[in-house]
């Protein structure tokens, strides 16, 4: 189920589209023409304007529906017939669209907010060459180093004979016991030590392992297009933090290759409390006259706390969302 947060910003955001000039009148009643939000969703909505936590994240989304429906890449003053809301909908398919909203069965809007994260994958999915299924990464690139992790946690565990002997046996059963029993109590000394050596192993393995797999430019250039979510079609990244403003048309391949040429993807391994993988592509622009470069890194790390399931890859863009080839201002 979706926060209340990111209700209020993808529904407000399609309530600014259907050209109500206040949030409060857009409240009055659920319009007709927004779809997919149930009667507790938009019960949540509606009290979350009367709290002041809320009122300037529902504000921002608001008025970021209504620029795009004025905007000439947007709506250009026509209001929609039907905004659909994909709300707590399962995502279909590898890595597609991240679309929030869908305007008349065509426009399609991600509403993004103060966050730099691009995608969250299957660590096999994103580096390696043949997308393999979802496995324990940390067992898969550095069994020995995740072994004696493990074994320093399993000893310190009050009745930790329950659990098996080696990491690679672990049940879901196992990870939910772990979840629970592995606190700040246990993460020090030499856990935390051992926890740094497999981090610096991953990482290290992780570059190896993904730089053989984007060995051609070719394949260097379909993963940048992956990274930064540019798809076969078009859509619209419309969100707001209390820094800045944004508000950008994200176009598709056929689009990107007219105004640029890719050079290269560089990754290495990088030093932090996570296994982490940094990465930088290099592309012409050849309206600039200029190369450009577009950074970002991947955290591999457990989801829901340590040993609760299999790592999952998280790609942050560390690059401005204005300054990303593809990425183009809404006029």
């Amino acid at each position: 189920m979706p926060s209340l947060r990111t209700e209020v910003t993808e529904v407000a955001t399609g309530l600014g589209m259907l050209g109500f000039d206040s949030v409060e009148r857009s409240l009055v009643h659920r319009p007709d023409q927004l779809s997919d939000v149930d009667e507790g969703t938009w019960t949540r909505i509606v009290g979350a304007w009367e709290d002041p936590r809320h009122r300037a994240d529902l504000a921002g989304a608001f008025r970021n529906g209504q620029v795009f429906l004025a905007a000439e890449d947007g709506l250009r003053g026509r209001r929609p017939l039907l905004v659909e809301w994909k709300g707590g909908h399962r995502t279909v398919g590898v890595d597609p669209v991240p679309v929030d909203l869908r305007v008349d069965h065509v426009f399609l809007v991600s509403c993004k907010y103060a966050s730099r994260i691009l995608l969250n994958a299957a660590p096999a999915q994103l580096f390696d060459r043949d997308g393999g299924g979802r496995s324990d990464w940390f067992a898969e690139v550095a069994p020995e180093q995740y072994q004696e992790l493990y074994g320093l946690v399993r000893r310190s565990l009050a009745g930790g004979g329950d659990l098996p002997p080696r990491a690679a046996d672990l049940a879901r059963h196992h990870r939910s016991r772990l979840r629970l029993a592995v606190t700040e109590a246990h993460w020090h000394g030499a856990v935390q030590e051992a926890y740094r050596l497999l981090c610096t192993e991953v990482s290290r393995a992780t570059a190896d392992r993904w730089r053989h797999s984007v060995a051609t430019p070719r394949a260097q250039e379909a993963t940048l297009w992956r990274l930064l979510r540019i798809g076969p079609a078009p859509y619209f990244m419309l969100g707001t933090s209390t820094q800045r403003t944004l508000r950008l048309r994200v176009t598709t391949p056929w689009d990107w290759r007219r105004r640029f040429e890719f050079r290269r993807l560089d990754v290495w391994a990088e030093e932090g409390g996570q296994a982490r993988v940094g990465w930088r592509a290099t592309v012409r622009d050849h309206e600039a006259a200029a190369d450009r470069a577009v950074d970002g890194h991947v955290e591999i790390r457990w989801s829901h706390g340590r040993f609760a399931q299999a790592p999952e890859a998280k790609v942050y863009l560390d690059t401005a969302h204005e300054d990303v080839p593809g990425y183009v201002p809404l006029r």
